[in-house]
């Protein structure tokens, strides 16, 4: 049975993450952690959807998933002359970086699944024994 769960952040500090797809119009956006005996024996992956902008690299060690504060957003939203709107959000990748995404809620999932695999947000079946569990920020 699958777990699907809300939380105010997730935190995978130990872990290797890296862009593995963006949609042709980049309004999607795909970090993945695949599994390995130190961190853990699924792969995790989250989805960004409606993408407004980006600012991370392409691989990135240890993710602190968590919406942005106010503070934040100004700074940042000033720093890269990004105009507030409403329907997005900012949402902080790291602890010891200005690494973020502006977008909708992001979505995470951890499944029993290989590098190669394709993502389980492009039309996995909900009810594969594969899929562990599946999140989103509160």
């Amino acid at each position: 049975m699958v777990r699907n769960y809300t939380a105010p952040s997730l935190e995978a500090p130990d872990r290797l993450f890296q862009i593995t797809h963006v949609t042709r119009t980049h309004t999607q956006v795909w970090l993945q952690s695949d599994r390995s005996q130190s961190t853990g024996q699924y792969r995790l992956e989250v989805l960004f959807q409606w993408v407004q902008y980006v600012c991370m690299p392409f691989v990135l060690r240890g993710l602190s998933l968590r919406r942005g504060t106010h503070e934040e957003w100004a700074r940042l939203s000033e720093l890269h002359q990004l105009e507030h709107d409403p329907r997005w959000s900012l949402y902080m990748l790291s602890r010891s970086h200005d690494w973020f995404i502006v977008s909708a809620s992001p979505l995470w999932a951890e499944a029993d699944l290989n590098y190669d695999d394709k993502p389980v947000f492009w039309g996995f079946p909900k009810d594969d024994d594969r899929l562990i569990s599946t999140g989103t920020l509160e």
